[in-house]
């Protein structure tokens, strides 16, 4: 029987991963209206998944999915999006302002903002 006292959906958590495989196997295809619809779902799931984490007790993976959430969003064409993400977690997380102001970099480089 599963453990109902920590609310974490391990179904979720599965169906995401393979929203993100998806996406990088359309991206990589050069299908990027595909990829961005995969990499949304999975974006929107990592939010999800980093309320049930933080719900939990479980700061770090809280972060984590915040944090891929933000990657997923921009992957997606959702940079203004992902950046208020990544914002809030400055704010929220200022001791990992390197890693997040790293990820963010990279994002912008391998992902530029569409013109």
């Amino acid at each position: 029987m599963a453990d109902e006292s920590v609310p974490i959906n391990n179904l979720l958590a599965t169906a995401k991963s393979r929203e993100v495989q998806r996406g990088s196997l359309a991206e990589m295809r050069g299908e990027r209206a595909n990829a961005a619809l995969h990499f949304l779902a999975a974006g929107h799931m990592e939010l999800v998944l980093a309320a049930d984490y933080e719900a939990a007790g479980e700061g770090d993976l809280a972060l984590r999915s915040r944090l891929s959430a933000g990657s997923c969003l921009w992957r997606a064409g959702e940079q203004a999006r992902a950046r208020s993400l990544f914002d809030n977690l400055l704010r929220s997380n200022p001791d990992q302002s390197p890693e997040i102001q790293r990820i963010v970099s990279e994002l912008a480089q391998d992902y530029p903002l569409a013109s």
